[in-house]
């Protein structure tokens, strides 16, 4: 995260995590490796490094629709504007162990703006991130709640939140459906990016709004981002 100091001179926060070798992976399966290519306290005249990632879903990352769809748009495909959002709500649903996250934990909250484009979920598992609890007893999104969430927020965009994935390893037949009824629903639905393994914690008061930066690949079925927001 920013330091605490240039949080509140410059009224920013970052919301998602630095990349390093020690980054979670879901169902602990994959790594992200950094070496030097060329270091200047080796003599050389400058400093490079190789980053090599064994998936590129690690990490604060967005699922665009082709990821879990062969016909649904890329990453790089989606224009510009879909990735800054001006109404954000964030809604706390305690979570400390592995279960689906459903229409009934959405109800209870009174919090979120009708005209919401990106909906933050904070669980506070962001607090295990360092333990193999974090992919292993994650929550996730039910299905069920995409469509809802459609119905009751037409202008909801993407969804966030603090835990590894959307896809709750002790419920993984459940978080592929998941992802499908989030990022290619099918009937002319409007698809629902998502944002995972997100920094929540800091967030102590309104954001005006929320800036997600990708990394445009070809490939394009998402990716790391990094996630920049300003407090009201």
């Amino acid at each position: 995260m920013l330091s605490s100091d240039l949080q509140q001179k410059a009224n920013m926060i970052r919301l998602s995590y630095t990349i390093s070798q020690n980054t979670p992976a879901y169902g602990n399966k994959d790594k992200i490796f950094i070496r030097d290519n060329s270091s200047i306290l080796k003599g050389e005249t400058a400093n490079t490094s190789c980053w090599i990632f064994s998936n590129n879903h690690i990490g604060t990352h967005i699922d665009s629709a082709f990821h879990f769809c062969q016909t649904g748009k890329k990453t790089y495909e989606l224009p510009v504007e879909d990735f800054y959002y001006k109404k954000v709500s964030l809604i706390d649903i305690p979570c400390g162990q592995a279960k689906l996250i459903s229409i009934p934990d959405i109800e209870t909250s009174s919090d979120i703006d009708p005209e919401v484009e990106l909906l933050l979920i904070r669980t506070g598992f962001e607090g295990y991130r360092d333990t193999d609890k974090y992919w292993n007893d994650n929550p996730g999104l039910a299905p069920e709640l995409a469509d809802y969430l459609r119905l009751k927020f037409p202008k909801l965009r993407c969804v966030g939140f603090d835990f590894i994935s959307l896809t709750s390893w002790q419920f993984r037949p459940q978080g592929r459906e998941s992802h499908k009824q989030f990022l290619c629903p099918g009937d002319d639905k409007v698809s629902i990016l998502v944002i995972e393994d997100m920094a929540l914690a800091a967030v102590n008061r309104k954001l005006n709004w929320v800036i997600v930066a990708p990394l445009f690949v070809e490939d394009g079925n998402g990716g790391a981002v990094t996630v920049f927001a300003e407090f009201a």
